[in-house]
């Protein structure tokens, strides 16, 4: 029988949908890069072990109904995923198999990640400052699902193209979740960066303009990060045997 496990490297762009980004925007594409390693069960379904390194970002200056807040955040963000796939034909290397299909692919990841900001050149961990006035774990969970299209060019080397979403299970990606804390109190704890960091529409107008319990975010979403990939997969041993008839 021949191996069924195969190595693979892919690479495109990730962005993310939340309180910075309430739509995609073309100025926080980033490049997404990753690799996996894949055990075909059968020729319908495969299980897929992934690591990837995305960036993403977000800007209120994207946006004119926001741009007043004036909040932007860019974190880079490391991701191991074990998904399911569904391959929609009968996908394999042997004769009657079809060298192409569709798939879907669900499952289950852990993430780190790190949002900072950028103030006057320097990039700051916004974690560190507790911008709303409460602290975050940089660890959490997400579920990975998406739709892809496989190619099969030899019985050693496939070509892969996949657009996947994320739905986290936390709404600090962009270290932007419910209200204003304090601004004075910010300031008195944290010292003018933290303020600054906390209402950034005082770089604006000079002074913070949203008192404490004011709306920062939407705490009733949680954010999303998505990527679109294309990949290369190599089976590691593509030897096959013939079967016994005495």
């Amino acid at each position: 029988m021949a191996q069924k496990t195969e190595l693979g490297l892919q690479a495109g762009a990730s962005t993310y949908y939340g309180d910075l980004a309430p739509s995609v925007s073309l100025n926080e594409i980033h490049p997404a890069l990753g690799l996996f390693i894949r055990r075909n069960l059968n020729n319908t379904w495969a299980i897929k072990t992934e690591l990837n390194r995305y960036t993403v970002s977000g800007n209120d200056n994207n946006f004119a109904y926001n741009a007043a807040r004036n909040l932007s955040f860019q974190s880079h963000i490391n991701e191991a995923a074990m998904v399911v796939e569904f391959n929609y034909l009968k996908y394999g290397p042997y004769v009657l198999d079809k060298k192409y299909t569709s798939y879907i692919y669900v499952g289950i990841a852990g993430f780190q990640y790190n949002p900072q900001a950028n103030l006057r050149g320097v990039w700051y961990d916004l974690s560190d400052y507790r911008t709303e006035g409460v602290s975050y774990s940089k660890l959490s969970m997400a579920i990975p699902f998406g739709i892809g299209f496989k190619y099969m060019a030899s019985k050693k080397f496939a070509f892969e193209c996949q657009l996947g979403f994320r739905r986290t299970f936390t709404d600090y990606l962009d270290d932007v979740s419910t209200v204003y804390p304090d601004v004075v109190n910010r300031f008195e704890q944290s010292g003018l960066i933290g303020a600054t960091l906390t209402d950034r529409s005082i770089e604006k107008t000079g002074m913070p303009n949203y008192k404490l319990g004011y709306r920062r975010g939407d705490p009733n979403t949680k954010d999303w990060y998505m990527s679109f990939t294309i990949g290369c997969a190599m089976r590691l041993n593509t030897k096959t045997k013939c079967a016994r008839f005495f």
